[in-house]
């Protein structure tokens, strides 16, 4: 297990370089954001009222909108991570039949997917079948019907996020904004926002 990690950490740092470049755009825009300002209990943004912010609103737009053009390819880098975990996953799990306890996601005679009952809970779904439904997903966006499994993961995922303002049609697969999901179960579900982080859960999901 080691050796893999050892042999895909070039590949998965530069798939997390590519998405902190893709993320320099909205942290490099924030340095531009209007200030709101406070009414009584209510935060309110008004138009630009000088040159000056003018010119801070125009490199703000401009910079979010480089951003979403490159949405594409942050898909694809975070695509990249899952790919690599689930194929860790699919090698070096210790479970090869399904708990009861997956029993609501997973047929107890899908063997393909049994290796990924595994991990703690992440909104009451296993962290290996997150990754497995996220990779899947990813893998089979353009089929009209996703696997039971997969989807009965985004499911659970889509009612545990339900009342997040910032999340709360992340994982509904019939959000019409949303083509690929893999940003979202990356940064969202699993939290692996570095590789440092990524490779630490990994090691320990396989080692338990």
């Amino acid at each position: 297990m080691d050796e893999y990690f050892e042999q895909t950490e070039h590949a998965v740092r530069h798939a997390y370089a590519g998405l902190d470049s893709c993320w320099s755009y909205v942290e490099r825009a924030q340095h531009y954001a209007p200030t709101p300002v406070r009414e009584g209990n209510m935060l309110a943004l008004y138009p630009p009222a000088t040159p000056e912010e003018e010119e801070k609103s125009r490199h703000h737009g401009e910079l979010l909108e480089k951003y979403f053009e490159l949405k594409f390819s942050e898909t694809m880098f975070a695509g990249f991570v899952l790919q690599t975990a689930h194929m860790a996953i699919s090698l070096y799990s210790p479970c090869r039949a399904v708990p009861e306890s997956c029993f609501a996601f997973v047929n107890p005679e899908n063997t393909r997917a049994a290796p990924f009952c595994i991990g703690k809970e992440r909104y009451g779904v296993p962290t290996g079948l997150v990754v497995y439904a996220g990779r899947n997903q990813y893998a089979h966006w353009d089929e009209k019907n996703p696997h039971p499994t997969t989807e009965r993961v985004f499911q659970a995922l889509n009612v545990a996020f339900a009342n997040n303002a910032f999340a709360d049609l992340a994982f509904s697969l019939s959000n019409p904004g949303i083509s690929i999901f893999a940003g979202e179960v990356l940064f969202t579900a699993l939290d692996w926002r570095s590789y440092e982080t990524y490779v630490a859960e990994m090691t320990e999901l396989l080692r338990e």
